[in-house]
């Protein structure tokens, strides 16, 4: 077996990240948003998941807000602020940690569209 980045570290974290239970997406089943990687269809439904009660035109709104935010300078700090909310959509369920999906999948590609 040659010994290289695949070997000694790509593959191995993929692996055990399945084994913890995250969803594989394969390369050619990447359907995301080229200027964010946000996975569309993946976040949505998650939300939706979380905040059973909210419309999906809110949770639209959300991912559009999400993706706006990223283009601020303030390094994450919104976006943190926004996962830790305690009212609101919430983007991670805290309460029930198990209402979470995660997912992992190979390097992509980056385009920077703005």
């Amino acid at each position: 077996m040659a010994f290289n980045e695949n070997s000694r570290v790509k593959i191995p974290a993929l692996l055990h990240l399945i084994k913890l239970g995250y969803t594989y997406i394969p390369l050619r089943e990447q359907i995301r948003r080229d200027d964010t990687n946000i996975f569309e269809s993946i976040f949505l439904e998650s939300l939706q998941k979380i905040n059973s009660s909210a419309q999906l035109e809110d949770l639209k709104r959300v991912l559009d807000e999400v993706s706006l935010e990223g283009d601020y300078e303030d390094i994450g700090e919104t976006f943190y602020q926004r996962l830790t909310a305690t009212s609101g959509i919430k983007l991670i369920d805290f309460k029930n940690f198990n209402n979470n999906s995660f997912h992992v999948t190979t390097e992509l590609i980056f385009r920077n569209v703005r």
